[in-house]
């Protein structure tokens, strides 16, 4: 044990300890142990830290660094509840209190630390990575055969579930808590309290945005060599903007810009990302998309990542995007900085469509319509097609069905997601009654009692492929010695966009508004205010017709799929044969099953 006022290790920049901990909980006793990892004691806690913590509290240059894990252990002893809301950054707490023999094991805020867990008749047992826990004494390597057949499906009913059958996730911002009543778990944080009506900010609240992108940004850099992932889009590029501003005012190390040039005219941003590189004073590292992927080609260099991961690839940029972040880390970079979450905090859900329908507002529907047509490259057919009926008209019919006879509607529901399952999925009767239950459970609240616009942005937080995303990048860039950080990840800054009204999101009618007019200002002469949303789906769906037909022939018999009974090989290669064909969609899909038949069988070897 290791007390209060100890300092964390030389060299341990990620808390105390590796990524190879696991702690456990024992069920009778509640007593906590960790092996791989150091437990610290203050006064009537003991607790374990894994990951980069700093506090709620902190605004100024002195208030964003990390905070040692005695530290963090202590600020829970008053008044836990309350203090594990205040806790930001990357990471795992573990902490048992004597005084009334409590246990309890949290993730972060936005989950950007993994946490899976699985249940042992006399302990829970909770690890950074699947494989970690796997490798304990009595822990099944059986696959999720559900999980992974509603996966090929594109359906994630289960934000806890992995494709292993004994590991579960713990969701961002969750909590496990062992009692004398038991063990519970649930949602420590959430951006709007758990409240379903979202109170709107005033217009002079609002104006902070750009104070919590800036402390964001400073919570990313905490002082380390930072790495920016530098597109031509206002994301990344608003973030490198402050990260510049950040490192001149505190003498910090000048961030390293990293880009891939794309060869796609489509998609290619080499233009912008220099200019903004040489605007800000960034050394950029520009790397050829060929270059970075090798001659092997991205598929099959994301297929033979496979082996390493506990889930199959899921960004299939990742092979580009790792050599990207190893030449960066080569430079004496520990931290990459990204725009992700951008797409998801700085917009609207479509579904802000059906609460203007029902509020009669024919103003904001024509605003919306005008700005989807500005922002997006979409036809005004498409534009007014969804618009009208996909995320207009159309949940408000649910509604009303569902008001008449709610039991009823959501059986049909349920039903029609059954009957939507590929020909080529098994029609093994047992399969097909998981599945049903498991949509029935699972469906979207058709009469949400804060409307479409609030139901949705909701799911964003502890959505699977959310929780996906962080657990790769924290599994790919850990043996590098790199941690990932998203600023509009931020929870802080979560919580304020989130209550900024979808008005002031579409200023101008231009999605993105506040971080497009923050963009703009530094640099006008790029047309950022004007900028659409650049794609490189084209470019992808052009690579997987060229790439993926041989490389799926080499799994062709689908046997790791097969063996699964998930399946049925001849159907599934009838499919492929007319999918490598089709539109990006079914390319797309197409390469998902691909994808997953080289991760499953080597699981099975």
């Amino acid at each position: 044990m290791i007390g209060p006022d100890t300092p964390p290790p030389a060299g341990a920049p990620r808390g105390i300890g590796g990524d190879g901990w696991v702690i456990r909980v024992d069920r009778s006793t509640r007593a906590l142990t960790v092996s791989d990892g150091c437990l610290v004691s203050v006064a009537s806690l003991t607790g374990f830290v894994a990951g980069d913590v700093v506090s709620a509290r902190a605004s100024s240059s002195d208030g964003v660094s990390l905070l040692a894990p005695p530290i963090v252990i202590a600020s829970l002893e008053a008044d836990a509840d309350r203090a594990v809301c205040e806790l930001r950054g990357q990471f795992v707490v573990a902490m048992s209190d004597a005084r009334d023999r409590r246990t309890r094991v949290l993730r972060d805020p936005v989950g950007s630390h993994p946490l899976f867990y699985t249940e042992r008749p006399d302990a829970v047992l909770f690890a950074a990575r699947p494989d970690v826990l796997l490798r304990q004494p009595g822990v099944s390597r059986t696959l999720n055969r559900v999980a992974i057949a509603d996966h090929l499906c594109k359906r994630w009913p289960d934000d806890h579930e992995t494709f292993f059958a004994e590991i579960r996730r713990l969701p961002p911002g969750w909590q496990m808590v062992f009692s004398a009543a038991g063990v519970t778990s649930g949602p420590y944080w959430h951006p709007t309290s758990d409240q379903r009506e979202i109170a709107w900010l005033p217009d002079e609240e609002v104006a902070q945005f750009d104070v919590l992108l800036d402390r964001a940004v400073r919570r990313a850099l905490n002082h380390r060599r930072a790495g920016i992932f530098l597109s031509g889009g206002f994301d990344s590029v608003s973030v490198a903007a402050v990260a510049r501003d950040l490192t001149r005012r505190d003498a910090g190390a000048t961030p390293l810009g990293l880009s891939l040039g794309f060869p796609d005219p489509s998609c290619d941003e080499r233009p912008v990302q220099r200019s903004v590189a040489e605007r800000l004073g960034l050394p950029l590292e520009l790397i050829d998309f060929h270059d970075a992927v090798g001659p092997s080609g991205l598929l099959a260099a994301g297929l033979a990542m496979n082996a390493d991961l506990d889930a199959p690839l899921f960004n299939n940029w990742m092979p580009a995007y790792l050599a990207l972040a190893t030449r960066g880390r080569a430079a004496g970079v520990d931290t990459i900085i990204t725009g992700e979450g951008g797409d998801e905090w700085l917009g609207t859900t479509p579904f802000l469509a059906a609460d203007l329908w029902r509020q009669g507002d024919v103003a904001g529907l024509v605003r919306l319509a005008r700005t989807w047509k500005r922002s997006y490259p979409q036809t005004w057919s498409q534009v007014i097609g969804g618009v009208a009926w996909r995320y207009g008209l159309r949940p408000l019919a649910g509604q009303v069905c569902h008001a008449v006879a709610p039991a009823a509607w959501n059986a049909r529901r349920a039903r029609r997601v059954v009957q939507a399952i590929p020909s080529w999925i098994s029609t093994d009767a047992g399969l097909r009654a998981q599945q049903y239950d498991r949509a029935r459970h699972q469906l979207a609240d058709a009469n949400p009692p804060g409307g479409f616009y609030s139901r949705e942005s909701r799911t964003v937080l502890g959505h699977s492929l959310t929780s996906w995303q962080f657990e790769e990048q924290f599994s790919v860039a850990s043996p590098l010695g790199i941690r990932y950080v998203h600023p509009y990840w931020d929870p802080d800054l979560i919580a304020h966009v989130y209550r900024v009204h979808p008005n002031r999101l579409n200023d101008g009618n231009r999605t993105k508004a506040l971080v497009r007019q923050t963009v703009n200002r530094r640099f006008p002469e790029l047309g950022f205010e004007r900028q659409r949303k650049v794609g490189a789906l084209d470019f992808f769906s052009g690579l997987v017709r060229r790439e993926a037909p041989r490389l799926a022939a080499q799994v062709a018999d689908f046997k790791g799929l097969a063996s699964l009974d998930i399946v049925v090989p001849a159907q599934l290669r009838s499919y492929l044969d007319e999918a490598w064909r089709g539109t990006p969609w079914h390319l797309g899909a197409a390469w998902n099953i691909v994808n997953m038949e080289v991760w499953i069988r080597r699981q099975l070897k």
